[in-house]
């Protein structure tokens, strides 16, 4: 599968993995137009076709951010990020696998999708078609402001970093068929601040239809990123302007992303006391069109797209030591699953407790995306992933600069692929011979408990808690 026809033209890619278990790669697939000059701070528009193939063999670049220490890319950065990578399995186009979308963590500020991690080979080997995807951030990706709302057909501004992800949606529906996938069935996942993207898209009326299963690891906009009312947000628009010296759209236009960003910054707020971040300055907005109400009001009324959900977090996220830690995350998620319930949707909860052998040994526990690498198959740190997780173990009770890895780390990274993989096929993610991972539901409130014993457990209502 090296040269596919999508609906703006042919693309050829690559092939990654090991002999014998080779996947199809696609790097930096355009599902928009870029979002630069007149464009800013629009509404993602379609991306123009093209003739020939189009070689995506190389990532392309990435929003524009800030970089936390440590973790700087090599990428480049700017505003045309319109783009999206996809790993498939599949030998011909009419195969009809299951499709997993994954939308990146780092709040709504950080990260990307091109990370080598997520675009590892293993996950897809379990029979799914993988689609990582970048898309706006931070004020590139959020800032409302009244003249925006002015000029916009549906009187509204902001939300652009969650446009750019119902319109990967919109593509994958038009396109994943020829790579493989079936559009009529799609898991959406993410992490920390992906996680709560998967829970905005949950509240979305625009995003309907869209995808049938979901994921929330570490994150939910329930109870963390929950939104902010649209006038606010023109609000803090306007004091970005004010800061940039800029007095019309056309004049904001022409500002290098750079300063915008700076000017951001500036207005950000110290940290809460028991937080590890800012007080966000951007946010989703509540506009009465991309998303009518807060995603926690949604889920209490019921205005939701209702599908399957797995809910995951980690052991440290409950009882620290760490950097993030988040105690309110497991009634929320109790919150989510209640509401899909009475649309007979399932819902499935998981703590994820599994720490190399040296770290667990020195006492730490499973911090804030640490399960990463083990979702997308990084049992040996072939990615080099692992020194991203280094410096939250760090804190998090580990002493040893690294991990040392097991056999018990390949068996967990290989059964979570598994049951993640087969929940996107049927929306069970249950795998005879390793485990059977019940619905929660509260009278028996039973959770999967993923460490070096997989078992399931009861109390997840009060897991983390002191007893």
């Amino acid at each position: 599968m090296q040269v596919i026809k999508t609906d703006k033209g042919y693309v050829s890619g690559t092939v990654i993995g090991e002999v014998g278990k080779e996947v199809s790669i696609f790097r930096g697939i355009p599902y928009a137009a870029p979002p630069v000059g007149a464009l800013r701070w629009k509404p993602p528009q379609p991306a123009a076709p093209w003739k020939g193939i189009r070689e995506c063999t190389h990532f392309t670049a990435i929003s524009p951010q800030v970089f936390m220490p440590g973790m700087e890319s090599a990428l480049p950065v700017n505003e045309d990020c319109l783009y999206l990578n996809v790993v498939t399995p599949a030998r011909k186009t009419d195969e009809r696998l299951p499709v997993m979308v994954w939308m990146h963590g780092g709040g709504y500020s950080m990260g990307c999708g091109n990370d080598d991690v997520w675009n590892n080979y293993r996950l897809p080997l379990n029979g799914v078609v993988l689609v990582t995807l970048n898309h706006r951030l931070g004020p590139i990706g959020l800032v409302a402001h009244p003249a925006l709302s002015k000029e916009d057909d549906n009187g509204v501004s902001g939300n652009y970093l969650f446009l750019d992800l119902i319109a990967s949606l919109k593509w994958i529906q038009n396109n994943i068929a020829a790579f493989g996938g079936d559009p009529g069935n799609v898991t959406i996942f993410g992490e920390s601040g992906g996680g709560a993207k998967v829970s905005v898209m949950m509240s979305s009326p625009l995003a309907k239809n869209l995808f049938h299963k979901a994921i929330c690891q570490s994150g939910t906009a329930t109870a963390i990123l929950q939104q902010k009312t649209l006038k606010d947000l023109e609000a803090n628009g306007v004091k970005l302007f004010e800061k940039l010296g800029v007095n019309t759209l056309e004049e904001a236009r022409k500002i290098p992303w750079k300063k915008i960003i700076e000017a951001s910054q500036s207005m950000e707020t110290p940290p809460a006391p028991g937080h590890a971040l800012p007080t966000p300055v951007w946010d989703a907005a509540i506009d009465g069109w991309m998303l009518p109400q807060s995603t926690k009001e949604a889920f209490k009324s019921g205005n939701i797209n209702a599908v399957p959900l797995i809910v995951c977090s980690t052991l440290g996220e409950l009882t620290g030591p760490g950097p993030l830690v988040m105690p309110q995350i497991i009634p929320a998620y109790i919150e989510m699953i209640e509401a899909l319930n009475k649309f007979k949707a399932r819902g499935y909860a998981c703590i994820f407790d599994q720490v190399p052998a040296n770290w667990r040994k020195e006492g730490a526990v499973s911090a804030h995306a640490t399960e990463l690498t083990y979702v997308f198959g990084d049992w040996d740190n072939t990615t080099g992933w692992w020194k991203n997780s280094t410096g939250i173990m760090l804190m998090s009770g580990a002493k040893s600069a690294g991990p040392f890895l097991t056999t018990i780390d390949k068996y967990i990274s290989e059964t979570m692929m598994q049951l993640w993989a087969q929940f996107a096929k049927n929306g069970k993610p249950s795998v005879k011979g390793i485990i059977d991972w019940p619905v929660y539901d509260k009278k028996h409130d039973s959770y999967l408990y993923l460490n070096e014993k997989i078992e399931i457990k009861a109390g997840y209502s009060k897991a983390g808690q002191k007893q």
